[in-house]
């Protein structure tokens, strides 16, 4: 709810709004470079995806439904429509999008790059490549110094380059915290509810106090309370662990609350990872301006967690799924198989072909992780409950 608050600050309500130039986007602009500039930035995707968590997401995702959007479309994508067409967006000073893992969310784009009330703000596109090296790097971060570069023309006010050393430090830093943490959430039982991975980098890069002292603090106490307890050998407090498992997709707004909560409490079953909890960021390489904006460029590319699950080729995704297993000690992976994440269901049949061989138990969902009206959470614990007695786990 935190998240939510402080996101809604900024793109819903304008006087509660952070103080500074207003930057939109579609997706995840390397949240160091608008912190360093001084301005806000907000992402519309998410904005919609947190619609989903409000007292009033069934109406809000009826009323998306009703702006025309194609009715497979993800929920949280539908939502952030209708407050785009509701009018109910705060006006940006300036608009940044990327083409991205998701074409619902490219679809969000290109709505917010010809909404006619905004056809007076100045508006940035970048190309992401839908590829892994080197070179696609590089590219994507050319374009990102541009951005800059843009933003500078529009909003009348120059980088502060030494400034934007110290946010990617500091950046950084919280960065290796997270991995800290994944890296103790391997311990057996685990010592701290995992989805604090999810919440930490929810904090560092969604919340108005994105990339400060104050969520580097917060990450520094759950880092040194988790290794007390890990060195006690001490598991989640009033949970008998039994079993640990892969979680393959989004969190979504209400399974965490609903569904993982319940398992984890009655039958001792945890998520131990999710998309957005399994942490690959290398540093930011600060050694040249070239070389940060590279690494900038492969941040987005392939360590963002949807974009390295949805936008790459299906050898990572199922790879991933092996090393998740095997590094976190999963006795199963379960496929939410979200109806708006069609590049992931066409996975479905090689990733249950690849769990047989392997001898990984795996279960297929079909829910909606935005519209809990689509399966309830009452139907997805029982499915997953009797999954893990049919299997054996519990």
């Amino acid at each position: 709810m935190q998240a939510n608050k402080a996101l809604f600050g900024l793109t819903l309500d304008p006087q509660n709004a952070s103080p500074g130039p207003f930057v939109l986007g579609n997706g995840d602009f390397f949240i160091e470079i608008p912190v360093a500039y001084g301005c806000s930035y907000s992402d519309l995707t998410l904005t919609g995806a947190n619609g989903t968590a409000m007292p009033n997401a069934a109406e809000l995702i009826d009323k998306g439904i009703e702006t025309g959007v194609e009715s497979r479309m993800c929920n949280a994508i539908k939502v952030a429509c209708y407050y785009l067409e509701a009018g109910l967006i705060r006006k940006p000073d300036l608009i940044i999008t990327s083409n991205s893992c998701c074409d619902a969310m490219d679809t969000l784009g290109n709505l917010m790059n010809g909404y006619k009330p905004w056809a007076d703000i100045p508006k940035f596109k970048m190309d992401a490549p839908h590829s892994f090296d080197e070179e696609s790097y590089r590219y994507f971060g050319i374009q990102l110094r541009q951005a800059i570069t843009f933003m500078e023309d529009v909003l009348g006010k120059k980088m502060d380059w030494e400034h934007l050393r110290e946010v990617c430090l500091l950046s950084n830093k919280q960065d290796q915290l997270l991995l800290e943490f994944q890296e103790l959430k391997k311990a057996v039982p685990c010592a701290a509810n995992p989805d604090f991975s999810r919440l930490g980098f929810a904090y560092d890069r969604w919340t108005g106090e994105r990339v400060s002292f104050e969520i580097t603090n917060w990450l520094e106490q759950l880092v040194s309370a988790t290794e007390e307890r890990v060195k006690a050998g001490q598991g989640i407090e009033g949970v008998n662990e039994k079993v640990r498992f892969l979680w393959q997709d989004l969190a979504g707004s209400w399974p965490p609350g609903l569904l993982w909560a319940r398992l984890q409490k009655e039958l001792g079953a945890i998520c131990i990872m999710d998309y957005m909890s399994y942490g690959t960021l290398t540093p930011i390489d600060l050694s040249s301006d070239e070389a940060m904006f590279t690494s900038f460029g492969k941040r987005f590319l392939l360590e963002d967690p949807m974009n390295r699950q949805a936008l790459h080729t299906t050898d990572l995704f199922c790879s991933d799924i092996l090393q998740i297993v095997k590094d976190f000690k999963c006795d199963a992976v379960i496929m939410p198989a979200h109806i708006g994440h069609r590049d992931t269901n066409s996975r479905l049949k090689i990733v249950r072909d690849l769990c047989r061989e392997k001898g990984i138990p795996c279960l297929v969902l079909g829910i909606d992780i935005w519209d809990k009206r689509y399966m309830t959470p009452e139907v997805a614990f029982d499915r997953i409950a009797t999954f893990f007695q049919s299997t054996g786990l519990i």
